[in-house]
Formats: structure tokens, sequence, C-alpha cells
């Protein structure tokens, strides 16, 4: 009881905060996003949430940092930068209005989780952080390591907006903003709870697909699973107040799954598989937080759950690394330790440089073709 009230106070405290910068108009004020008290009607009828908040299937710890980490954190944050200047291709739709007909089944690796996703002719942008850092102000927080492929503008035309949470680095609000304003086909779908963030932020509602886990929902000929992902959530102090989740995405004809951030569970054998596309987080882990970030190893095996029996027809893509430095590991180690673990698994992964696209069909692209760019950045 102690507990809940604590939490609750809490809740009236930052709700009473961030109202309290969001009516000064200022940006950082709005990027926290909705209220608790806008976001409780999207959740109340959620079996997931307890007292208006969501937990994890299995007994998570979301940070431990004892005195010994948190010197470790201080001292070792630097190494997580690259050794020099990341390559950056221009993806091949920067030219403004593109509206060339999109692939059966690709993808363009954009930077962290944010992905273009081709299937079936339509397409899905994943996780979409496009400005410069992942933080509520754009003058302080992690800055991106390498320059944006595109800017929100330079998006092609765009089918859906797909979210698997709410953290800094996985939903900027400058960048969904401009998609909305400048894509008004473009259809949201989001965790339950993460809808309140975008309508707080002007987006229509008939605009916005939320689902809670185990749920669908479709948008044209597209479906969207929503499944349990291992994490958390939260813009501020208080954390859980909307639901994380990973996606499988299915077409009339090819299918990709995409799993935002999650710690590793032996669920994911049930989360609707086979996918010919996997985008499988491998960066940012660390011993202090082995439950809500897979390490590479862990991200590898993700994916042979996913692409269950046919792995040997399923393609791995890294996402959540080299991007923002959010880890105590060494840039690279996420990319290495991943080959080696698929190596073993005999899995198929392309490691393609911000911007690269991947034709998932026909197995063409840089990423496959070039996958050892990162080794010249890499500190010696």
């Amino acid at each position: 009881m102690i507990r809940k009230l604590a939490a609750t106070a809490s809740v009236g405290a930052v709700g009473a905060f961030t109202t309290g910068l969001a009516a000064t108009g200022s940006a950082t004020g709005r990027a926290f996003g909705a209220s608790p008290e806008a976001i409780a009607p999207h959740i109340s009828a959620s079996p997931n949430q307890h007292d208006g908040f969501f937990v994890n299937r299995e007994p998570s710890i979301a940070v431990d940092v004892d005195r010994t980490g948190a010197v470790d954190m201080i001292r070792a944050r630097r190494r997580g930068d690259p050794g020099s200047t990341v390559p950056v291709r221009d993806p091949e739709f920067v030219a403004p209005g593109f509206v060339g007909t999109a692939a059966a089944l690709a993808v363009t690796w954009l930077g962290h989780a944010t992905a273009l996703v081709e299937i079936d002719g339509r397409r899905v942008l994943t996780d979409p952080v496009l400005s410069k850092r992942c933080s509520p102000s754009q003058s302080i927080g992690p800055a991106r390591m390498h320059r944006a492929p595109c800017t929100a503008s330079q998006l092609p035309d765009l089918d859906v907006v797909l979210i698997s949470h709410d953290h800094y680095d996985h939903l900027d609000m400058a960048t969904v903003v401009t998609i909305a304003r400048e894509q008004p086909r473009a259809h949201f779908v989001a965790p339950i709870g993460v809808g309140a963030h975008l309508e707080y932020w002007g987006i229509a509602s008939d605009r916005i697909s939320e689902a809670d886990w185990g749920q669908r929902v479709s948008h044209g000929d597209l479906t969207f699973d929503c499944v349990p992902a291992r994490h958390f959530s939260g813009r501020g102090v208080v954390r859980n107040l909307t639901q994380w989740a990973s996606w499988g995405v299915r077409g009339p004809q090819h299918s990709a799954f995409f799993t935002g951030d999650t710690g590793f569970t032996e669920a994911y054998r049930d989360a609707g598989g086979p996918y010919e596309l996997t985008l499988v987080p491998i960066g940012a882990y660390d011993r202090m937080w082995p439950d809500i970030h897979v390490d590479p190893e862990e991200g590898v095996a993700l994916h042979t759950m996913l692409a269950g029996d046919s792995l040997a027809d399923s393609l791995m893509v890294p996402i959540h690394w080299a991007t923002f430095n959010l880890g105590l590991h060494t840039w690279d180690d996420p990319v290495r330790r991943m080959l080696t673990a698929a190596e073993k698994a005999s899995a198929i992964t392309a490691t393609p440089a911000p911007g690269t696209r991947i034709d998932v069909v026909t197995r063409t692209g840089a990423g496959i073709d070039h996958p050892d760019w990162w080794h010249g950045v890499a500190q010696n």
C-alpha cells in the first residue's frame, strides 16, 4: 500500500511538472508527452496493467546500478564512441515527394531502431527518430554518433509508422509531428497508452491504432500482431504508464518482425513465426541491466526463435547499435559478437551501414555485398 501511494504521488507530481512545462509552449515541455490523466483512458481496460502501471510477464530489473557500477559508467561511457566517422549513405528515396513503388520485401536502416520496411508494396517506418538527440531537449542528452541518413521531410510516402514504446530513442516528437503534418495518409500503430502522446502532439485519433499484448490491428492489407516484449516505458521520472511491445508484420505474401527493445525471453518462440525478416536489437547491453536489453548472442537467439524452421530463408538485420552511445561496451562490440554468434547458429545476417537498403527477396544491397564497412570505424 505504501508503495502504491508513493507511486501515485509521483505520478501526480510528474503530471503537474510536465503540464507546467507544456503550458510555457516550449518544445521541451511538449516532448514529455501526455499527462498520466490523459494516458489513463487508453490503458484502463488492459489486463496487463495493475493500478495504472504495466509490468513484464517475467521478473525484470530495469537498471541495477550499484556504487561500483556508477563509477564504471562514468569511466567507460566514452568507450562506446566510434574511432572515426561512421559512413552514412544517402537513401534511394531522398528526393522529396518520392512515390516509387515499394518492394515485395526490403529494408533501409536509418540508424538505431529506425528502419523503413517495404512489404508487399507498402512502406512501414519503425520507431521514428531522425533528430540529432534522443532527448526531450535538442540541447542536451545523447547525440547521434553519425548524421541521420535523411530528414523526416525526405521520407517517401508512408503507409504506417510503427512504434514499439515511448522512450526518447524510439519515439521522437519532432519526427512524428513532421510526418503527421506532411503525410496525411500515414497511419500510426502503437502499444496502448502511446497513442495518448500522439494525440497530445496533435495527431487525430482516427489516424492512430493501439493494441495490447496479444491483440492484432490491421491497416489496409497489412496486419500487426502486438507481441509482449521484456522492457519498460516512460518519458519522465515515473515509468511504465504506457505499454511496450514487439510487432509481427504480415502482408498478403511476406512477413517481418520488429522487436523494438527487449530483454531475453523464450516467449518469442510463440510470436507467430516464421518471419522472413527480423529487426533485432544487439546494442546498449550491460551486466547492470540484463533483463531489458539483449546482448548480441541473445539477439541471434531471438532471431532463431522468430525464424523457426525457416532459419535458412530468414534474414536478420541488427538494430539498436552504432547510432547512440547508450551502453558501456565499445562501439563495434555488438556487431563483432553478433556475427560470431550468427555463424555458430547458421543464421543469415546483413549489416548495412546507415542509409543502406537491402532487398530481402533478392538478398542484394551493400549490407550483404559489403558487410564489413564497420571495420574502418572501430577504435584501434
